[in-house]
């Protein structure tokens, strides 16, 4: 299908974000600024925000590889992590309020009591991750693959999963065991072979 006139193709722009990672004069930065966030041996916010120049923005992580890197506990509020590699990060605890994930790839990341409460996250691959007891209430997980993910306890009031897989794995099955999931908005999620014991579901069908 051809993108219309004016409207950027997703996969390019998913590709621009995560080239400039790999340019070798960004080298140095991406080391020092991983170190910042997985370490913190500086204001990665700051150093960010001096990067972006001359928009100065602090909150451009777009694309970024990060795959197996230790963010427990930090304050990602309102981050644009789109595109973003993920994959097996430990992301416990972070309050990801307000941030962008649209198309980042979070499989068999820890997320276990992350607040991810208004998170746009569309389109996102959480295939397996842990995301027991956190917080995403009015987040936006349409079309999302949440296939083997462990969301028990999780809180996703008001969340858009409009599309979204939350089937089984080989390995093993979506468990959404004692999740509220109350005003969801889950028109053609799958949920097929999906633990649903005790969830409080409102109107939802499974």
């Amino acid at each position: 299908m051809t993108t219309p006139p004016g409207i950027p193709h997703e996969e390019s722009h998913a590709t621009e974000l995560r080239r400039r990672w790999t340019q070798p004069w960004n080298a140095p930065f991406l080391v020092e600024l991983r170190s910042a966030l997985t370490r913190g041996t500086g204001d990665w916010r700051a150093m960010v925000r001096s990067w972006t120049q001359p928009w100065g923005t602090e909150n451009d992580l777009g694309g970024i590889p990060l795959a197996g890197a230790n963010l427990s506990g930090l304050d990602l509020a309102g981050v644009h992590l789109g595109y973003a590699d993920l994959r097996g990060a430990t992301l416990t605890g972070c309050d990801l309020t307000d941030a962008f994930l649209t198309g980042a790839d979070l499989r068999e990341a820890s997320l276990a009591g992350a607040v991810l409460t208004r998170v746009n996250a569309g389109l996102c691959n959480l295939g397996d991750a842990d995301l027991t007891r956190a917080r995403a209430d009015d987040s936006v997980l349409s079309r999302a693959r949440l296939a083997g993910a462990v969301a028990c306890g999780a809180s996703l009031r008001g969340a858009r999963l409009v599309g979204a897989d939350l089937t089984g794995t080989d390995l093993t099955d979506a468990d959404l065991t004692d999740a509220v999931l109350i005003s969801a908005k889950t028109d053609g999620a799958v949920l097929t072979g999906a633990r649903m014991q005790g969830v409080r579901r409102g109107s939802l069908r499974p």
